[in-house]
């Protein structure tokens, strides 16, 4: 079974149901897969067959999903790309990944021209939807098109967030993808159809594997915007669309929970958030859940070279404690191991290793890597964590995040957990300085929220004083307009590591 199954077959039991509702067309389930199979057979005149790299750079619209799955059906690999990156920066990745098709729009199709200048390296297929809401598909041919026969059998390749050196890019196959989202699909258990408001980008793998697969595969109707995410916007079509169901990353939980006047809405339709992407703090979380009693809102936990959900605490929230992300998956083994890759018991932090059919092909041209990440099967993440003797699973920190300071290991989430719980502040991210005594010390980068004036470093040292033992405090502080973030809206520790240098 290929993703294209998915729409095919829901085509065939819902014909006339709406699949697509967005500023560019409003789209039937019959009506995307004609569209897809009328672009599928042009990208197969272009060149396209099995292994073939095809990019799409296109904004959160119907277009983009009728790209997506004709990828499938015209047996290519499929690389979305997100809209927000620079020309140059697609261009780069189109290029480190072998792409001879790329799928975008008018506007962004010139700018790519012009970055790639007059050797046109691959063909350009600009597509729209007219005011009639046919589609409508422009090509420009570059260079002959190419075939990966060696990962013929990838279906998607997901560049990751990385900030140094050479792009990792994720190979996941057909049943990677489909087999974890089968299990996901049933223990979110979804009652009826829903109707999904893709906050996230498209392109990025838990919008990919928690929304669009999932929802293609039951029928459901997509509300997209090719804005960027803004609360009100999304409760405005909670009101007007009826949405069900969305998928949020911690900064857009922070807004809904902090929202001022939820009640000039009717929410009564909102039923499922799924939460993932980092931790949503546990402040941010308790006030979601008494603001908002009728919507579950559910910790999950995935990554890329999983393909992609590990863990999720669903389908009864209410179940599972708090701070956790549920428990693995059916399907999914986890363990946690120590340095040497020796399992440790029940509460004791250490490295998250997984195992399952999601876990990736590998990384492209990677071999090296992709040995280091996955050993006899299991998927290193790098991610800290702890498993509680009823196997619920807790997130704390990224390996390469630990603050080494006078000999004591210090998790940046503890502290950052702390400091989400000070009335004053929105966001907060805690990353290593250099220190010459001590190798590392705590430095907090605080966002407060709006209009607040209070607090000051010294308040905040105080604040955490009292809460953290003394090795723990934040030596330096911070305040920023806003955290700077990844394109999977992670935050950019990397960049915060260099500024916390600089400060004395």
């Amino acid at each position: 079974m290929r993703i294209i199954d998915l729409l095919r077959i829901s085509a065939a039991n819902r014909p006339r149901t709406i699949g697509v509702k967005s500023t560019s067309a409003e789209i039937s389930y019959g009506q995307m897969l004609a569209d897809v199979e009328q672009l599928s057979e042009q990208l197969r005149s272009a060149g396209c067959s099995r292994g073939t790299k095809v990019a799409v750079v296109l904004d959160n619209c119907a277009e983009y999903l009728v790209s997506f799955f004709a990828i499938s059906a015209a047996e290519g690999t499929i690389l979305p790309l997100s809209t927000r990156m620079t020309p140059y920066e697609v261009v780069r990745l189109i290029e480190r990944a072998d792409v001879s098709i790329v799928i975008t729009g008018e506007r962004c199709g010139k700018r790519l021209s012009i970055a790639m200048g007059d050797s046109l390296s691959v063909t350009l297929l600009n597509i729209r939807y007219d005011a009639a809401g046919k589609l409508m598909a422009d090509a420009t041919k570059g260079q002959p098109v190419r075939a990966d026969e060696h990962n013929s059998d990838v279906a998607l390749m997901v560049p990751t967030s990385g900030t140094t050196g050479v792009p990792k890019i994720v190979m996941l196959t057909d049943d990677n993808l489909l087999s974890n989202m089968a299990v996901y699909r049933l223990l979110m258990g979804f009652e009826g159809r829903q109707v999904v408001y893709c906050g996230l980008s498209l392109h990025h793998i838990y919008c990919i594997c928690a929304q669009i697969l999932t929802h293609i595969s039951r029928g459901d109707t997509f509300v997209l915007t090719g804005r960027p995410f803004f609360i009100r916007d999304f409760l405005k079509s909670v009101h007007r669309e009826a949405v069900t169901a969305s998928a949020f990353v911690p900064s857009m939980a922070i807004l809904l929970a902090e929202y001022p006047e939820p009640q000039e809405f009717d929410l009564a339709s909102l039923k499922y958030i799924t939460l993932s992407g980092a931790k949503t703090p546990r402040s941010t979380y308790e006030m979601l859940t008494r603001r908002y009693p009728a919507t579950r809102f559910i910790n999950t936990y995935g990554m890329s070279e999983a393909g992609s959900r590990i863990s999720i605490a669903a389908p009864f929230p209410q179940h599972y404690p708090v701070d956790s992300v549920g428990r693995p998956m059916p399907g999914v083994s986890v363990r946690i191991a120590d340095e040497s890759e020796y399992d440790l018991p029940a509460n004791c932090p250490g490295e998250i290793l997984v195992n399952s059919s999601g876990v990736m092909k590998g990384y492209y041209k990677q071999p090296d890597l992709t040995a280091q990440t996955v050993v006899d099967g299991w998927l290193k993440t790098g991610d800290i964590g702890k498993l509680d003797e009823h196997r619920n699973l807790f997130i704390l920190g990224r390996i390469k995040d630990t603050i080494v300071t006078g000999g004591e290991n210090v998790c940046p989430f503890e502290i950052e957990e702390c400091l989400i719980e000070h009335p004053a502040i929105r966001e907060v991210a805690v990353v290593a300085k250099t220190d010459r005594l001590l190798q590392e010390v705590p430095c907090a980068f605080i966002v407060k929220k709006d209009g607040e004036q209070y607090p000051t470093d010294a308040d905040i040292k105080k604040f955490c004083k009292v809460r953290l033992s003394s090795h723990k405090v934040p030596r330096f502080v911070r305040f920023l307009e806003q955290l700077p973030k990844l394109e999977a809206s992670k935050i950019d520790r990397n960049s915060l590591r260099k500024v916390a240098d600089t400060l004395h």
